[in-house]
């Protein structure tokens, strides 16, 4: 089956062990715009990021889904410069993130709708580009604040137009999973073809398998944030339990990392660290959390599932 690839068409079959969310980066785009060089160098943030995916090349990595919604800093060229250095497979998304933003605030849903069915019509930026997954964001509000709902409801409309499937930014300690997939069932968009991301953020398999068992999938996915959230030990035991419980075939991996994350990492820190042997990195799961599912239980094939056969799955609707 083909795909919406960054650089054209990608037969699933050719995706590979896929890395399901990741950025390039997050760097606001008036910042960079208006402080220029102290705040963001497009060539060395291309070399960070292809250094840093190039090590996770090595390690077995075919695909990276760019989960950076258009507020978030989106920059297509980057995307598209790291691929052409790295020879990886890119996903990119569209959409918005979940900030109550006065240029989204008072637009309405036809209006937002408009602009980004633009990216999957015409390209993105000029490019050529088109998405491949689209990104709603539903922060601790719930999915009911009239912004959240401007922002998640286009997107949950467009897949019978673009037959993409949605990524959900969502946070579990609001157990605002369901409300978000009523709210999407409401658009006509299945649980099957919706990711409800940062699930591994919780250690709370209740309401974990009560989200799968609405059909949609899980992303488990913030490996690059074991030192702030959740730890390590625990986020590799939920996912072992869920495997366990017969689960495993509706999880996805990912690490929700940036070569270059400016919410709280300054340029100057970031350019100027040992940045191709960071802890945290692309290879993180490869390095720390294969081997620990594989101590919990896991075989090599379900392993093999989780990274190569759960993408494909999901990005063929089954």
């Amino acid at each position: 089956m083909m795909i919406q690839g960054l650089l054209g068409p990608i037969d699933t079959a050719e995706l590979g062990q896929t890395l399901m969310h990741e950025h390039i980066t997050c760097a606001d785009w008036s910042m960079r715009m208006n402080f220029g060089a102290r705040f963001f160098e497009f060539d060395q943030v291309a070399e960070i990021a292809a250094g840093q995916l190039g090590k996770a090349k090595a390690l077995g990595v075919r695909t990276v889904v760019d989960g950076t919604p258009v507020n978030l800093g989106r920059d297509i060229r980057l995307i598209r410069e790291v691929a052409r250095r790295t020879g990886l497979n890119f996903i990119a998304s569209t959409g918005f993130y979940y900030q109550e933003e006065p240029w989204l605030y008072f637009r309405d849903e036809e209006e937002i709708y408009d602009l980004l069915m633009g990216d999957c019509a015409d390209g993105i930026s000029g490019t050529g580009s088109k998405p491949g997954i689209l990104k709603a964001g539903v922060g601790r509000r719930r999915p009911h604040s009239p912004c959240c709902k401007r922002c998640s409801t286009p997107p949950a409309g467009w897949p019978k137009e673009t037959g993409l499937p949605l990524f959900c930014h969502h946070d579990p300690s609001t157990a605002a999973g369901g409300a978000i997939l009523d709210l999407l069932a409401s658009c006509g968009v299945p649980a099957s073809r919706v990711i409800l991301g940062h699930s591994g953020d919780t250690d709370n398999l209740e309401y974990l398998t009560a989200m799968l068992e609405r059909g949609c999938w899980l992303g488990m996915d913030r490996f690059g944030f074991c030192d702030r959230d959740l730890g390590l030990e625990p986020r590799v035991d939920t996912i072992a339990a869920l495997c366990r419980a017969g689960w495993g075939h509706r999880l996805l991996l990912s690490h929700d990392l940036a070569a270059y994350l400016a919410f709280w990492d300054s340029w100057e820190t970031t350019k100027h660290s040992d940045w191709l042997h960071l802890e945290e990195d692309y290879t993180f799961i490869h390095r720390r959390v294969l081997p620990l599912l594989e101590e919990r239980g896991l075989s090599r094939a379900d392993i093999d599932r989780l990274l190569t056969g759960n993408p494909r799955a999901f990005f063929e609707g089954v």
